[in-house]
């Protein structure tokens, strides 16, 4: 009877382990968020600050073709994937499709890019970036954390 009891408690806090989130780690989100879409925006600075990022043109965040078989659609995604962190503020982590866009550097400044006014250029070069930001809303903090994660070749479906 005690090893019926000890297995069924054994059994029951390792379905608890397995489905519960760890506390205090990242949990996904919905990367078609408009929240998040705005973040991938705000980090384009940081993204066009890399060394990676050399050539004449801006990267700006571009959309995402969605070919699942219930929604045949081409959906203003630019996030890829979204996770958020409650720790000092919120961590907000995005996995970002940028391209080249047609606005070149030196004929206007990247915080004057906005989705209105600078689209992605057909056929540029195109790339997915980790970015992070640290916020802390009541302290009017905001901080950035951009790293690339790899090229995408024009034909990929993400």
């Amino acid at each position: 009877m005690k090893a019926i009891l000890v297995v069924a408690f054994i059994v029951s806090c390792a379905t608890i382990t397995v489905n519960a989130s760890m506390v205090g780690g990242f949990k996904d989100q919905d990367a078609s968020a408009p929240e998040y879409h705005d973040h991938a925006w705000k980090a384009v600075k940081g993204i066009n600050d890399q060394a990676s990022n050399n050539g004449p043109y801006y990267f700006v965040p571009i959309k995402v073709r969605d070919l699942s078989l219930e929604k045949m659609c081409l959906k203003k995604k630019p996030v890829v994937k979204a996770q958020t962190q409650v720790v000092a503020g919120i961590n907000t982590k995005l996995e970002v499709l940028v391209g080249e866009s047609s606005c070149k550097k030196g004929e206007m400044q990247v915080h004057e890019l906005t989705a209105s006014n600078c689209q992605a250029k057909e056929g540029g070069n195109r790339a997915i970036y980790q970015v992070t930001i640290w916020e802390k809303p009541w302290e009017n903090f905001e901080q950035f954390t951009v790293e690339k994660v790899r090229d995408v070749s024009a034909d990929e479906q993400i």
